[in-house]
């Protein structure tokens, strides 16, 4: 059922007692009192899973799970990512004890989750090292080719991805994503303009857009012609929209059962310990299609890979990508196809697939494949020829309805429509900013946090199959994860906090110009010094990490080990059987 407006208002003013209003803009809901993380993350879980349909009520796996750790966030600002994160990856691991119940596997129902290493799982891509080697430089090592196709390498492309102001005072969140030259087209800026700086670029753009544009008019400008980019909102602004209205009807973890026909299907059970060869991984005998590029439908087949899932990934040679230096921590486990849906051979290899997948995950724009001849129809067509159901799971912007439900959008436009981008900015520990401003938060935070809320919906749909049986459709929006870490039961951090946060890792002011990729090796620069100083801890802290021997990149490849912990059930701890390897790297078009 749908929320009306008052309805939304009434329960986000409805936790006052422990929260300040209006501290960071409209809309925003500050704690009075600081809770140490792990302890925040065991409330925030205790909340999210009463706001999550279907979700266990077995007190037993719910009790079991603990959460341990620094008292002190690690993320700059207000915003509680790094918690909320935590409580995600709690649920993933209570839905991996169900499942491996119903594989009749015995387990403690014990899940660890280390809050430190759940804040780190967001700096994911920039957290990558090749025999030694991290950071920015692995961005050059010729052992990880580019997909990128040139679009984050000149100061103007990579300033077609910032945040500036307009002509009305408003703020607005450009965003070339991997194809700038059309958006700068779109507000008459030369793509291949040269620069010698990325901050004259910025200036550059700057003066165009705020001499010539009011945000409602860029608005509509991408809009009209479909390409990215989003208001600075503040979060009670946002949620005015009639937008971010239809996307609060939807709870975080978003599923249901679909048919296509009244036909039934049965229940699909889990394979056995005995079928997967001993492997007593949660999904282990699973097979999974990744239809997905960047980071958050990726981030969702990692952690599947991990659970003991097969994941086949599919992609284009032709389609632009982050380089592998950061999508390696997105890689291990998978293979990796190239199929070009212009060639009708490949097409007929996509279709197999398709019919032979449990879950299908789609990280294109709603529909876009369904328009291919490859969406959600198709899947529940070929379930109900083979009598078996299908999980079929879209990952995008804004939601599985809505006028702006087929826009494309990167985190960042979801940082600036949600409103966490005014919140960020607000929080400035520096001062300065005039109200409205945005600034990014300092990592691809609603990317991979909403590739473990992809994560959750896909075991919950696969769970529900083995009892009830059907297909089941969910869709898992970066927007919609960024509006849950503003609610007010949430709660966002005071200033004094934010301060301490800085004071203790330096990260230095975040400002308007930067690009994600800029801010995350700051970010993992600043957790180094922190190691070093204290002689151990995050980035040095081994249990965080897993190691690869002799993998294609190099004979020693780390990269983040899964977050979700089973100390008590070692056979079924997540990990992966394989070390990445790049995009489109295997020949082999069949599951195992």
């Amino acid at each position: 059922m749908k929320q009306s407006v008052p309805q939304i208002f009434q329960e986000r003013n409805a936790t006052t007692d422990q929260r300040t209003e209006g501290v960071y803009g409209p809309g925003t809901y500050t704690d009075t009192n600081f809770i140490p993380v792990p302890q925040d993350s065991a409330r925030i879980f205790r909340e999210l899973i009463t706001k999550t349909p279907g979700f266990t009520k077995d007190e037993k796996l719910l009790s079991s799970v603990n959460f341990v750790g620094n008292d002190l966030p690690l993320l700059p600002g207000p915003i509680k990512s790094q918690a909320l994160t935590a409580a995600l990856h709690a649920m993933a691991g209570v839905i991996g004890h169900e499942i491996l119940q119903l594989r009749g596997i015995q387990t403690s129902g014990a899940t660890t989750i280390n809050v430190d290493h759940a804040g780190m799982y967001l700096a994911t891509p920039a957290l990558v090292h090749v025999d030694g080697e991290s950071g920015p430089s692995l961005l050059e090592n010729p052992q990880l080719p580019s997909f990128d196709r040139g679009a984050y390498i000149a100061p103007i492309k990579m300033r077609s991805q910032a945040i500036y102001p307009c002509k009305d005072g408003a703020w607005f969140q450009l965003h070339g994503s991997t194809f700038p030259d059309p958006v700068l087209e779109a507000i008459g800026v030369d793509p291949n303009a040269e620069f010698p700086t990325r901050d004259a670029a910025y200036e550059h753009i700057k003066d165009r857009i705020q001499n010539n544009f009011t945000s409602r008019e860029l608005e509509m400008i991408m809009v009209e012609r479909g390409l990215c980019g989003g208001i600075v909102h503040s979060p009670q602004s946002w949620l005015e929209t009639r937008m971010g209205q239809i996307l609060a009807s939807h709870p975080l973890v978003n599923y249901k059962q679909v048919s296509l026909s009244a036909d039934t299907q049965p229940p699909v059970p889990f394979p056995t310990l005995l079928q997967t060869g001993g492997d007593a991984r949660p999904l282990a005998g699973i097979k999974i299609l990744e239809l997905a590029r960047i980071i958050a439908a990726p981030a969702a087949g990692g952690i599947l890979a991990s659970m003991g899932a097969d994941v086949v990934r599919v992609q284009s040679r032709e389609l632009v990508d982050f380089t592998p230096a950061q999508m390696c921590g997105l890689m291990a486990g998978k293979r990796a196809i190239h199929l070009d849906l212009d060639e009708e051979g490949d097409r007929e290899k996509l279709r197999t697939l398709i019919a032979d997948a449990d879950v299908i995950i789609q990280g294109y724009r709603l529909r876009s494949l369904e328009r291919r001849g490859f969406g959600q129809t198709l899947a529940l067509e070929l379930a109900a020829a083979r009598k078996r159901g299908v999980i079929f799971l879209d990952e995008n912007c804004f939601g599985p309805d809505g006028y702006y439900a087929e826009r494309p959008g990167f985190q960042q436009v979801a940082n600036a429509e949600s409103g966490c981008s005014w919140v960020m900015a607000s929080a400035d520990v520096y001062g300065g900013f005039d109200e409205g401003t945005g600034v990014l938060p300092s990592l691809p935070i609603s990317d991979m946090a909403t590739g473990i809320v992809s994560a959750i919906a896909i075991l919950s749909m696969l769970r529900d199959r083995a009892k009830v049986g059907g297909s089941w459709a969910g869709c898992a929006s970066l927007t919609a994860f960024q509006v849950t870490s503003l609610e007010p039961w949430v709660g966002l951090y005071q200033r004094d906090v934010v301060e301490r946060i800085e004071q203790t890792f330096k990260y230095g002011r975040i400002t308007p110009d930067l690009f994600v990729v800029e801010l995350y090796y700051r970010i993992v620069a600043a957790w180094d010094r922190y190691a070093e100083k204290n002689e151990g801890g995050l980035t040095k802290e081994e249990d965080f990490y897993v190691h690869f021997a002799n993998s294609i990149y190099g004979n020693d490849l780390r990269i983040l080990a899964p977050v979700a912990k089973y100390t008590k059930d070692p056979a079924s701890q997540f990990h992966c059987n394989g070390p990445p390897v790049p995009f489109c790297f295997h020949e082999a078009v069949a599951f195992l």
